[in-house]
């Protein structure tokens, strides 16, 4: 199945799904929309208004979820968290095949009983990549010296600690005179996310020029040049990109084109890309929200995120969202600006001059040191 009957299948899927709401859905474009040349800003520089609401919740990343006439039950959460320790193993060595070996399954085996202080901890989180971050640190005991280098860099990246993964390249890496293509992507993918798009370049250029056909390689490749890259570095971006992706469909793995950027084994791994596609297919705020579960480490994700939310009668968890980017990632300085602009205007919407007061100060004091 080629690519854009891959695409027009998920689309003619939504469209029977919504078609009582939805009756004109514009087709998939082949040419995938520009974001800003020379930074990592968003397509979009200002969040839309928030409207004014009477009763205000602030709690980032609770969930959308289908009322339940239930609560679930002990053992289904028991479940949950037992494969989600299993996950989180997989995402902390980087590997979605991670083979688990024998002593580790012991350890593990039924982990919401063995491990009841953490099961209860894990139990009260709501966010995703909050609960894997806990799951984190528990592998940290037992894992972190088995991983390599990129790993190790994988593991604070991907966990929104950008800062310690340049810190641990600086201490432990910074001397070598040569790179692996691993660790090359990893540290591309360092930069991006501190928005140093020309490093990111220096680093997954050198990866591209010794290992071309390396599919993870081409993935961060394609994502860099198309931020950054000229016209023809463009056309390159998507060529490469889009061979990564008819592999994948190819797998017949996936049920939409927005699985293939979901952990798994030969997955995209270009929050860019993603963020593209799901503005082209004008992709409804549930499918942003399963999206963003595997882009929580990345600023510029998160930013058109919170747009999407605002401009979808969402504004609460637009500038929840907003409040908790500008908060894990303060060098953002659209985020920060956008954050700041919302708090104000909210305040004339409530006539409330002191409404989120701590916040305000905070990300002023962010934007100045930037």
């Amino acid at each position: 199945m080629g690519l854009f009957d891959f695409l027009f299948k998920w689309m003619k899927k939504k469209n029977k799904t919504n078609e009582e709401t939805v009756k004109n859905e514009s087709p998939v474009e082949e040419t995938i929309a520009p974001i800003h040349e020379e930074t990592s800003t968003p397509i979009e520089e200002n969040i839309s208004l928030i409207p004014q609401e009477t009763d205000i919740i602030l709690e980032e990343e609770t969930p959308v979820v289908i009322e339940e006439t239930t609560a679930p039950s002990i053992n289904e959460d028991g479940n949950r968290f037992d494969l989600e320790v299993v996950e989180a193993l997989r995402r902390f060595h980087s590997d979605p095949s991670l083979d688990i070996d024998i002593e580790i399954k012991d350890n593990i085996q039924n982990a919401h009983q063995t491990h009841r202080d953490l099961f209860r901890e894990w139990a009260d989180i709501q966010s995703k990549w909050d609960r894997i971050s806990l799951l984190y640190r528990f592998w940290d005991q037992s894992q972190l010296e088995k991983l390599e280098d990129w790993q190790v860099i994988e593991r604070y990246v991907k966990d929104r600690y950008p800062k310690k993964a340049l810190q641990y390249f600086e201490k432990n890496m910074s001397d070598k005179r040569h790179f692996t293509k691993e660790e090359l992507v990893s540290l591309s993918k360092l930069h991006r996310v501190l928005l140093d798009n020309p490093t990111a370049k220096e680093y997954i250029e050198t990866a591209y020029h010794n290992h071309p056909e390396d599919d993870a390689v081409k993935v961060e490749y394609a994502t860099v040049l198309h931020i950054i890259g000229n016209h023809s570095e463009k056309e390159l971006s998507h060529q490469l990109f889009h061979d990564v992706l008819d592999k994948k469909i190819q797998k017949n793995d996936t049920e939409s084109v927005f699985d293939c950027f979901k952990f798994s084994e030969g997955y995209t791994d270009s929050s860019i890309f993603a963020m593209l596609y799901l503005i082209n297919t004008e992709a409804d705020i549930d499918t942003w929200d399963y999206v963003a579960e595997e882009y929580y480490y990345c600023p510029v994700f998160r930013y058109e995120h919170a747009v999407q939310l605002a401009q979808t009668e969402n504004p609460m968890r637009a500038l929840a969202k907003l409040t908790s980017l500008s908060q894990e990632f303060p060098w953002f300085r659209i985020a920060l600006e956008s954050t700041i602009g919302n708090i104000k205007s909210m305040r004339k919407q409530l006539n409330n001059p002191e409404f989120m007061e701590q916040e305000l100060q905070e990300f002023q004091t962010s934007l100045k040191k930037l």
